[in-house]
């Protein structure tokens, strides 16, 4: 009998790279067991056999058995268009996809072509059709996929970088620091658009994966994501997921449907930066960056993040004769082991998370408010949240 009343769940970037992958997803397990629909970012490649490719910068690789612990957490969907994907190559994405269809995992946003990367994954669920689809606006050249080529699927933006013609005091100032704006490439949009208003005719709920945005910036926001994320919704996207910060950003919402601009990390094990970053590097990426630079935190040698990026959610839709009824989640926060812990939202750790979501909310300029909802999910209360009145 279908149910009355499902979940989908959505966290950030997961990969694995550890001794023992066992208990990864341990404290989180009372929720995720809770799930009717899993979805995560896999923010890496499985392989034995890296290809690298020579743009790739940091490679994040990792060894197909790590991958085996995915299925097991009951992920169900895992988006694939990132800038990490293709990290080892073409035969390093043909093993990816082979480990997580060895879990009977869905791998949206990546495949032999264009058209295999974006074309949507569905699953049914208590008698109703899910669509996902996966894209990256946020890649290294050469990553995405061509009309005979294997890749990532790709929303391309345009950055245009100007001088304000006046400030404050009526004065142009030669020399000093741009502004820059950025736009989803126009023909992109309408490809996306096709492939979401297709899914839509013959769904009924659609799923739009982004992975977007800067990841050097507390709660900012770039042009292209409101743009990209109007756009999905406007095509037919029900519920639209963002990733690649590694912090948690705020949540929005358009036409009344939610966008989650930034979902964080949920289990991402970086293991070599420690390794691979001399001193001197590893400077000039504060001097660059600030705090919020990638460098070995003391403590947390699986995460090399701000402690900001220690503070994570579960992304929870409640689905309610057929229609999303309540969005919302469940605060967790990762520890030294780098598992992501659910907390109470009544602990000083719940509320931590939640004071950083309306921080980060405020800053990226939207006007969600939050509240406890009556919807608990593996003995946890869900933080429900809703657009202002």
């Amino acid at each position: 009998m279908p149910k009355e009343s499902w979940l989908i769940g959505a966290v950030g970037d997961v990969f694995l790279d550890r001794k023992d992958t066992s208990d990864a997803f341990a404290p989180a397990m009372p929720i995720l067991r809770e799930l009717d629909l899993l979805i995560g970012n896999c923010e890496g490649a499985f392989t034995a056999h890296p290809e690298y490719a020579p743009s790739s910068t940091w490679r994040v690789v990792s060894d197909p058995r790590n991958a085996e612990a995915l299925g097991p957490a009951g992920f169900h969907v895992m988006a694939c268009a990132n800038n990490h994907t293709m990290d080892a190559g073409y035969r390093g994405l043909d093993d990816t996809l082979a480990a997580l269809k060895r879990q009977n995992i869905l791998a949206p946003g990546a495949g032999a072509n264009m058209v295999e990367a974006e074309r949507p994954v569905t699953i049914e669920r208590h008698g109703q059709r899910v669509a996902l689809t996966s894209h990256a606006s946020v890649f290294q050249s050469g990553y995405g996929a061509r009309d005979a080529m294997p890749g990532i699927a790709t929303v391309r933006v345009h950055s245009h970088y100007y001088f304000p013609d006046w400030d404050e005091s009526g004065r142009i100032e030669p020399g000093a620091r741009p502004h820059v704006r950025t736009f989803a490439w126009p023909e992109d949009i309408e490809r996306l658009a096709q492939v979401l208003s297709a899914a839509k005719s013959s769904s009924d709920f659609v799923i739009a994966s982004f992975h977007w945005g800067s990841a050097w910036k507390r709660g900012f926001l770039t042009d292209y994501e409101r743009e990209v994320a109007r756009a999905a919704i406007d095509a037919g996207a029900d519920l639209v997921l963002g990733h690649h910060h590694h912090f948690l950003r705020g949540i929005d919402f358009y036409k009344d449907t939610p966008i989650f601009y930034g979902l964080g990390h949920f289990v991402f094990d970086l293991t070599w930066i420690g390794a691979k970053l001399s001193a001197f590097e590893i400077e000039k990426l504060k001097a660059a960056y600030g705090d919020y630079a990638i460098y070995p935190r003391e403590g947390y040698p699986l995460l090399p993040f701000h402690p900001d990026g220690r503070l994570t959610m579960i992304a929870v839709a409640r689905i309610e004769k057929h229609v999303i009824a309540e969005v919302g989640f469940i605060p967790c926060v990762i520890n030294p082991a780098n598992q992501a812990v659910p907390v109470a939202l009544e602990s000083p750790e719940g509320r931590a998370v939640l004071d950083y979501v309306e921080l980060v909310t405020h800053e990226g300029g939207h006007k969600t408010r939050y509240a406890p909802s009556t919807t608990k999910v593996g003995g946890f209360t869900m933080i429900a949240a809703a657009p202002s009145a």
